[in-house]
């Protein structure tokens, strides 16, 4: 054969259309064998997807009966509090069937325990579809920690962290409310000065003023511990504010211009990070709220503010100022009432910022006065709920 027929040969393309169609054909029917196979296992796929969704909304569903027998603890169906030990159905020993159109769907066990804290309570829910026994199931479990504002019941009307200077025409009194337990007057780490005509009276059995039963002083600083918020309580409160537009920063004047509103008022730093969350003396005082009440505050057309006033840093308060609840300063606190002027329920003042041994950090001067009253502290004149909600950061989906 010669080169030149060799040649030729090589360069023919004749039949080669064959051997491309067998290929093309092979790749198609490869296609069309997986997608077949794909098409087939489709709806096991959307089933079990389905199931699982179904799964986790009857474990929220659970999430939620739970949450509603905690706030309801009368309620037969309803979870006793203090809680020892959950009744059945919230032990897990039962499985809830959940119905949908008359159709069962699932059902769910829940396990209600203690938390943590005594105002918290950690739930676990396992949503089952279509139960918990069938071989073909599907499961999904939920996990969340609630938790209620914690009604700090301090010792005495007015509990400072420091030291008190009460003067003028003021007045501080725990004697008409013992509701909650028989309280001081006044509690301080530090002295407690009194001088003018002003009067303190504890609920000590007699009716004799600023005696040492009266006005409780250089109290260890530890003892203070249990009547302060932690900032996991106190972002909780923070976030409720924000929900309900009660949330403020930096310096704040609430008068008649700028009304203070009922319900839970969170005055927080400028930056908004809570005092010395990243350790003793981390914040500079600069960064403090600082709050000033004077002048027709109340936004109530009573002329009452009813709630709980958290402020994060100081506080001054001056006027004919009304209040049914709860006061709680992180640092110092100033309040020289004028004519009428009456707080109603309890105070706190933590002062994180205590560095002088002889400054009056509290001073309740003029015609002030303060009347420990226990509903309104715990409520704010109906105003602050006493109900379980989910604390931030604890929720959490487990896919079965």
């Amino acid at each position: 054969m010669s080169p030149r027929h060799l040649v030729d040969i090589l360069k023919d393309q004749r039949g080669v259309a064959l051997p491309l169609a067998m290929l093309a054909l092979i790749v198609m029917t490869m296609l069309i064998i997986g997608f077949s196979v794909l098409s087939a296992s489709e709806p096991n796929i959307a089933n079990n997807q389905m199931r699982v969704a179904q799964a986790r909304a009857i474990a929220e569903a659970g999430m939620e009966r739970a949450i509603w027998a905690l706030n309801n603890p009368l309620d037969v169906n309803g979870i006793p509090s203090p809680l020892v030990l959950a009744p059945p159905p919230y032990d897990g020993s039962q499985l809830i069937s959940v119905s949908v159109g008359g159709t069962n769907i699932g059902g769910f066990r829940v396990t209600v325990t203690n938390g943590a804290a005594a105002n918290e309570r950690n739930i676990t829910v396992d949503g089952w579809v279509p139960n918990d026994t069938a071989t073909n199931r599907a499961k999904q479990r939920i996990t969340v920690t609630v938790q209620q504002f914690r009604f700090l019941n301090p010792p005495s009307g007015l509990s400072v962290r420091g030291e008190i200077g009460a003067g003028g025409h003021s007045n501080i009194d725990s004697r008409s409310d013992t509701s909650c337990g028989n309280k001081q007057g006044t509690w301080s780490a530090g002295i407690t000065s009194i001088s003018g005509s002003a009067t303190i009276y504890g609920a000590d059995g007699n009716n004799t003023a600023n005696q040492a039963t009266d006005a409780l002083t250089n109290v260890p600083d530890a003892a203070f511990n249990p009547f302060t918020y932690s900032n996991d309580e106190l972002n909780a409160l923070k976030a409720y504010a924000k929900a309900h537009g009660t949330y403020y920063q930096g310096t704040v004047a609430f008068n008649s211009s700028n009304t203070i509103p009922n319900g839970i008022v969170y005055v927080d730093t400028v930056s908004g990070n809570n005092i010395d969350a990243g350790g003793a003396g981390t914040t500079p005082i600069s960064d403090f709220a600082s709050v000033d009440i004077h002048g027709n505050a109340p936004a109530d057309p009573s002329g009452i503010f009813s709630g709980w006033l958290v402020v994060a840093g100081s506080l001054s308060i001056s006027g004919n100022f009304q209040m049914h609840g709860s006061i709680y300063a992180l640092n110092d606190l100033t309040y020289t009432g004028t004519g009428t002027g009456q707080i109603d329920g309890a105070i706190i003042s933590q002062n994180v910022r205590d560095t002088s041994a002889t400054t009056i950090d509290t001073n309740t001067g003029g015609n002030a006065s303060i009347i420990f009253n226990c509903s309104y502290a715990k409520f704010g004149g109906g105003q602050v709920p006493q109900t379980f909600g989910i604390k931030a950061g604890t929720y959490r989906e487990v896919s079965g």
